[in-house]
């Protein structure tokens, strides 16, 4: 059985009732009720630090740490990587988004890509955030993570990896035709 961050069961509370009670809709790393169970959730802009909250940090730490980079592929990427910017959309409650953006988070350093170039968005179960950053990019799964190059999109990664993720980057970064998993 095929698991996907696409699906999300009985909705609790909607992103418009998280919206109406946030006061500073554009905090970085803004914390709040998951709108599906119990847990919490990042919405908004983040970054690694919002990642390594104690609400997040074992998962984070662990699908970090058991990436085994190829190193190999990096070095074909890092030169590449001038003149890029990356948008990331994720869910801190979804797995695939869990392991995939750690990841990126550890294939970025290694190539020692600019990560003022990188933005990550959290988005709720529903694919919304309060302020509708997503609009526009038609994020269904996630983790999306969105190349450009001179503000034109590349390509993008979604999901999972056709074949690994530093592989599947060089492939949009060569511009290969490379097709995500729901291409």
């Amino acid at each position: 059985m095929i698991i996907s961050c696409k699906q999300s069961s009985e909705k609790k509370t909607d992103i418009k009732e998280i919206s109406d009670h946030l006061e500073i809709k554009t905090e970085l790393n803004l914390m709040v009720p998951d709108t599906i169970d119990e847990n919490m959730m990042l919405i908004g802009v983040i970054n690694e630090e919002g990642l390594q909250n104690e609400e997040f940090i074992d998962w984070y730490q662990e699908n970090y740490n058991d990436h085994i980079l190829d190193t190999v592929t990096i070095k074909l990427i890092k030169p590449k990587l001038n003149e890029l910017s990356i948008i990331v959309f994720m869910g801190t409650w979804c797995s695939d988004s869990q392991r995939e953006v750690a990841a990126l988070y550890k294939v970025l350093k290694k190539a020692e890509f600019d990560m003022n170039q990188l933005e990550v968005i959290a988005l709720s179960q529903e694919k919304e955030t309060p302020n509708h950053l997503e609009k526009g990019f038609n994020i269904e799964y996630v983790p999306t993570i969105i190349f450009y190059k001179n503000d034109k999109e590349m390509g993008r990664y979604v999901e999972f990896a056709q074949d690994t993720l530093e592989k599947d980057i060089l492939a949009i970064l060569n511009q290969t035709g490379y097709k995500h998993s729901y291409e």
